[in-house]
């Protein structure tokens, strides 16, 4: 009997896996297409449900049983754990493309408690059955594994880690439609947080927050950015509303910011300007807000793997230097101080931080301190003064200019929003 599902993937390799996964648990395995068919099975018939299917049921009963725990594992994307019309645990795990249930594997019988009286005696009120039946039925049970929940639930883990590769495109499809469910609901859990406060955030924290996911970016934490990045867009559409244009405005603009940030980061002029155009054609064509937030996040993971190439050895190393700059801008730290952290000499530390990043170590410190003096500026009523030293420069004058080189204008005058006036 020939299928469909073996054009996709080897006969030989699903043979393989479920013979290893029979070996190892000696539970019994079955292979069956999307309606019922039995392709591969492994292990013998355990005696209990021998006796079920010559005294009580037709034939058909585990067929239909199967098939409809098919469904449900087809609806979670994953391992199913359930119990069949005898009493009896199964796992059944589906071979998905493009959400249709090519295929299923169904793992059991097993048990997850030591067998007793009432697992047979259930099944003997319901269908009548002889006191000798049901005896000998009670003595098959000791034959079947029992396995605790615990077990069961790594069991059903490992399956998926074997089996999902398999149908790797598929298994793609999936991750990304639990990550944007994941992103849904924080950003969901996340603007009913902002409607329970008593006061709204003022207009700075959008600036707060998108100097946050820009720190998050140049350090390499892809979890904590992808999180900040959620509290942003929550933040839009809690103050600004679900507006698919607005939503299209603020992505365009956090994506400049984003590319930015990446090409003093270190990141390949072509690998920005790929992300670049290859994001603005796609948010263009978005025509949901979900469609628009999980591009956003695919803009951010884009722009930090351009960044932080994990094949690049020396990448490793300037990726643990920004970590550091971003974390002790505000202290005294020098490159020899980084270097050190690192490991590596200070003359191929500054060379291979040039290389990488494509500015000079005390450049880019400097960049880092004024970015969070602007945010100190607009935020907050500290003094220049004050500003200067809690982001690391020695005094207000030296910060005052080397404000000015980066920025454009003087702290004051970005303070005050003034451009014809210096602000005091």
């Amino acid at each position: 009997m020939d299928s469909g599902f073996f054009s996709l993937v080897s006969r030989e390799r699903m043979e393989d896996v479920l013979e290893s996964i029979h070996g190892y648990t000696q539970l019994a395995l079955q292979l069956m297409d999307g309606d019922g068919q039995v392709l591969m099975g492994f292990g013998k018939a355990n005696g209990y449900c021998a006796l079920l299917r010559r005294h009580v049921f037709t034939g058909n009963e585990c067929s239909a049983v199967h098939r409809q725990a098919g469904h449900h594992a087809q609806a979670l994307g994953e391992a199913y754990v359930f119990t069949c019309h005898a009493n009896l645990n199964h796992i059944a795990f589906p071979m998905l493309l493009g959400g249709k249930l090519l295929a299923l594997v169904i793992i059991g019988p097993f048990l997850m408690d030591r067998p007793d009286s009432t697992l047979v005696s259930g099944v003997a009120e319901k269908h009548r059955l002889s006191a000798a039946l049901s005896l000998e039925m009670y003595d098959e049970l000791s034959a079947i594994p029992v396995l605790e929940p615990a077990r069961v639930e790594y069991l059903s883990r490992l399956v998926g880690h074997l089996l999902s590769p398999l149908l790797p495109a598929e298994r793609a499809v999936q991750l990304a439609n639990r990550e944007r469910l994941y992103q849904q609901a924080k950003i969901n859990e996340t603007i009913q947080m902002y409607k329970g406060l008593e006061q709204s955030p003022g207009e700075s924290f959008l600036y707060e927050k998108e100097t946050d996911l820009l720190h998050k970016v140049r350090t390499g934490n892809m979890d904590e950015a992808k999180a900040v990045l959620n509290e942003l867009l929550s933040y839009v559409f809690f103050s600004e509303g679900a507006n698919l244009e607005t939503m299209r405005t603020r992505a365009i603009g956090l994506t400049a910011l984003l590319s930015r940030v990446a090409m003093e980061g270190g990141a390949q002029p072509g690998s920005v300007e790929s992300v670049n155009s290859g994001f603005l054609q796609r948010v263009m064509r978005a025509d949901t807000l979900e469609d628009l937030c999980f591009l956003l996040q695919e803009v951010v993971e884009g722009f930090m793997s351009a960044m932080f190439d994990p094949l690049d050895k020396g990448n490793l190393y300037i990726r643990r230097a920004l970590s550091c700059m971003a974390r002790d801008y505000g202290s005294p730290i020098t490159l020899e101080s980084v270097a050190g952290e690192v490991g590596l000499s200070p003359s191929y530390f500054s060379a291979l931080f040039h290389k990488t990043v494509g500015t000079g170590f005390r450049e880019h410190l400097n960049r880092i301190r004024i970015e969070e003096s602007r945010r100190l500026l607009l935020s907050t009523d500290y003094s220049l003064t004050d500003i200067a030293v809690a982001v690391g420069f020695a005094d207000q004058s030296y910060f005052c200019k080397i404000f000015r080189q980066i920025v454009g204008i003087t702290p004051g005058r970005f303070r005050s929003g003034s451009t014809d006036g210096e602000a005091k």
